[in-house]
């Protein structure tokens, strides 16, 4: 629904393939829940019906969701399976990046004619690794040293960040000759009709009361035009008039759902979706990146973990194991990172961001039952000066190291 224009440049953009052209290269931008991939996935079903009516050879790969890959060769290694039977997978370690890269194009080859393959949340390959990815693909078929000589490729990439483009270098923008497509956030009226569609599949006949929809759809616009914010807003409303016994669903419900929905959303996965260890990870990366002294690098994150698993008694895992639970946090959504190389001395490390509000996150740990007693005394204080970027507040004394003092109080 109201993606009318966007499905017009998206038609054009790949017409060329039908026609029996090569494909465009095209990056679809816009927020979250803006229906970027939605459209993505229809446009996908429309082009395959095309091609096998005019008996055009055609291949999509994807969409695959580069979140959960930090590098080139874990990101090529997951292509390259999704193209291959069970038995011949190749494992996530053991080869070269050139080899795996390698083994993409054999699969491209094999398959001959267009291959189109389809990126999603393609602003989450880390720096380095995307201009190698986004520089080496689209040029495999012009490089002698690939065995792609029938085929033809073509990338369409999801971005949540407008400027992604802005960060690769100019040979691989160069390369890329890429067709944009911009999806802005909906408005009021756009949602109350996606909105609406919804709630006639989701709810009884007469359960709404009449401005429900509206209100919703208009907090939603309010927030970020996101439709997925507005379809939890009903869920969350549905659910407090069911808990209140109620027969209807009213406007207090929805006022209600709004003020809570961040909140409510991170504490289902405090209770229901991540063990003790991945709760306390979390809870660890979140007070890191509120910390005005310190980035919220591994080392930092794991240091903070000791102290919280002590205050509540649960075993302590070792940072090998620590990692793999940001990694799993990452996975989920609820964190990312970005490598950072500090040098002979430092080496390389992660740098980690939570994707929700921080008091989110901490008003949720303490509605939490086992994770209630790990917040500091003094969380509130912080998130304050976090809040309003007053980290001079906090500035350790003369003669003291800022990143072997900690500003969290416990017991």
């Amino acid at each position: 629904m109201h993606r009318d224009e966007e499905i017009k440049l998206y038609t054009n953009s790949l017409q060329d393939i039908v026609e029996g052209h090569e494909p465009n290269n095209v990056f679809v931008y816009g927020p979250t829940g803006v229906g970027k991939t939605a459209v993505t996935k229809w446009m996908r079903e429309k082009l395959e019906e095309e091609a096998r009516k005019r008996d055009v050879p055609l291949s999509i790969v994807g969409p695959i969701n580069c979140r959960h890959y930090k590098t080139a060769y874990r990101l090529v290694t997951a292509i390259v399976n999704d193209l291959r039977s069970e038995e011949e997978q190749i494992a996530q370690s053991g080869h070269s990046t050139d080899r795996v890269f390698q083994f993409l194009y054999e699969e491209i080859e094999s398959m001959g004619g267009n291959v189109l393959l389809i990126l999603d949340e393609i602003d989450n390959i880390p720096p380095d690794a995307r201009n190698d990815f986004l520089y080496d693909l689209p040029r495999a078929e012009a490089n002698e040293d690939t065995p792609i000589d029938d085929a033809k490729v073509g990338l369409i990439g999801i971005s949540n960040d407008l400027k992604f483009v802005d960060t690769l270098e100019p040979k691989v923008k160069s390369t890329l000759g890429e067709r944009e497509i911009e999806f802005g956030p909906y408005d009021a009226n756009q949602l109350r009709d996606i909105l609406t569609y919804y709630a006639d599949l989701s709810f009884e006949d007469g359960v709404l009361e009449e401005e429900v929809v509206p209100l919703a759809a208009a907090f939603a616009a309010q927030e970020r035009g996101d439709v997925r914010q507005g379809l939890r807003i009903l869920e969350k409303a549905g659910e407090y008039a069911r808990m209140e016994g109620s027969a209807t669903v009213t406007e207090a419900n929805v006022r209600k759902a709004t003020e809570n929905i961040e909140t409510d959303e991170i504490l289902d996965y405090f209770e229901d979706k991540l063990s003790i260890q991945q709760g306390l990870s979390y809870i660890s990366a979140t007070l890191m990146v509120i910390e005005p002294q310190k980035e919220a690098r591994t080392k930092h994150i794991y240091n903070l973990y000791t102290k919280l698993a002590a205050t509540i008694g649960a075993d302590e895992v070792s940072e090998r194991k620590f990692y793999e639970f940001l990694d799993q946090l990452c996975m989920l959504g609820l964190a990312r990172s970005t490598e950072r190389n500090l040098g002979r001395k430092g080496g390389r490390t992660y740098i980690y961001e939570v994707t929700d509000d921080p008091e989110d996150i901490i008003r949720a740990c303490e509605q939490e039952d086992r994770l209630s007693k790990v917040l500091p005394s003094n969380v509130y204080d912080i998130l304050e000066h976090y809040q309003k970027g007053q980290a001079t507040s906090y500035q350790a004394p003369d003669g003291t190291d800022p990143e072997q003092r900690d500003l969290f109080k416990f017991g």
